[in-house]
């Protein structure tokens, strides 16, 4: 690239599902099935700096530095898979920071990194990127050619942003934003809190784990019922006479589910504090993304047993506040 001195500032959000999470994989809906999950971006982010190298090296800070002479002999995959896509060979500094961990936390932050990624790309390229359904499709191919395997879910939340049921078929993926009373989002928005497992993990191997056992027709049953039970959530959040606490018992069945579907997406450390967090006030909850570490959601009896627990917690484990977002991904600056 040539010295121009451009230089952009953009941010993903992560997101939370809260139920339906596998009916996303192609696995599964190729199958003749319709996927169905209901998830939401919090004000949680991933950020990216992208600028021009006066020195015509490539520099990329993450959890460590690196810098090259050429986009390909850089180890990190999704910025080098990004770079090489829009053809940025040399010349150009990225910048990865996250409010949480950029892999392990369950929270959607590879997906949300590569979104942010390729916008901060196209826009230094002047290439338009097109709908927030092409910026999830191609997230969702970068990620396949940086060696990620899953679902399409993260890549939607993180290019819509919002609250939305998402299906999926072989046809196309569709989202439909969630509109309810600002009184009942809050109500509902007050009683979630994350607990941070104090794991981080890689979720390939348990996702690998999680495709090849959809081809089992028990296992596939078990991931029609946690599609059903998606809609009954869907359904019950949208409508004003439902008790908000209906929906953290929901949230229990959808753990109990998860856990037949796929049995590396939980140990005994996790079904400990799933139980503690049980007798203390939790209705219901479940462990974030692929499992098996991240981030746990948690949905209390009230909001004052939540403040509660969150103090109790402290300081063996970590507790934050769900706080809902609209923005997808975004330029918050750029100097072009």
């Amino acid at each position: 690239m040539l010295y121009n001195k451009k230089h952009i500032y953009l941010r993903s959000p992560l997101r939370i599902s809260f139920v339906g999470g596998g009916t996303d994989l192609e696995s599964y809906y190729s199958q003749g099935e319709t996927g169905f999950i209901v998830s939401g971006t919090i004000d949680n982010f991933v950020y990216v700096t992208l600028k021009d190298m006066f020195d015509a090296n490539v520099r990329v800070h993450h959890s460590e530095i690196e810098t090259q002479s050429i986009t390909s002999r850089i180890t990190h995959h999704y910025t080098r898979t990004a770079l090489e896509h829009f053809g940025m060979f040399r010349g150009a500094e990225v910048v990865l920071t996250s409010d949480v961990m950029t892999t392990g936390s369950g929270l959607g932050a590879s997906s949300a990194m590569m979104s942010a990624l390729i916008l901060g790309c196209s826009e230094i390229r002047n290439q338009d990127i097109g709908s927030p359904y092409d910026l999830a499709e191609l997230t969702f191919s970068l990620e396949k050619t940086a060696g990620t395997v899953g679902g399409k879910q993260d890549q939607y939340a993180a290019a819509f942003g919002g609250l939305n049921a998402m299906s999926f078929s072989t046809d196309a993926v569709k989202i439909n934003p969630i509109n309810i009373a600002s009184e009942r989002l809050k109500a509902f928005q007050d009683r979630l809190f994350l607990v941070f497992t104090n794991i981080a993990r890689s979720s390939k191997l348990i996702q690998q784990n999680l495709e090849e056992g959809i081809m089992d027709k028990s296992k596939k049953s078990y991931l029609d019922d946690l599609r059903n039970l998606t809609r009954e959530f869907y359904h019950k959040l949208l409508d004003n006479n439902t008790e908000l606490n209906e929906l953290g018992q929901i949230l229990h069945e959808g753990w109990v589910l998860k856990r037949k579907v796929n049995n590396h997406s939980t140990n005994p450390y996790i079904e400990q504090l799933y139980d503690s967090l049980r007798n203390k006030g939790v209705l219901g909850g479940k462990i974030l993304g692929a499992g098996g570490g991240g981030f746990f959601l948690a949905f209390a009896e009230n909001p004052k047993i939540k403040e509660v627990i969150k103090y109790d917690l402290y300081p063996n484990f970590i507790a934050m506040d769900v706080n809902f977002t609209n923005t997808g991904t975004e330029v918050l600056w750029k100097n072009f």
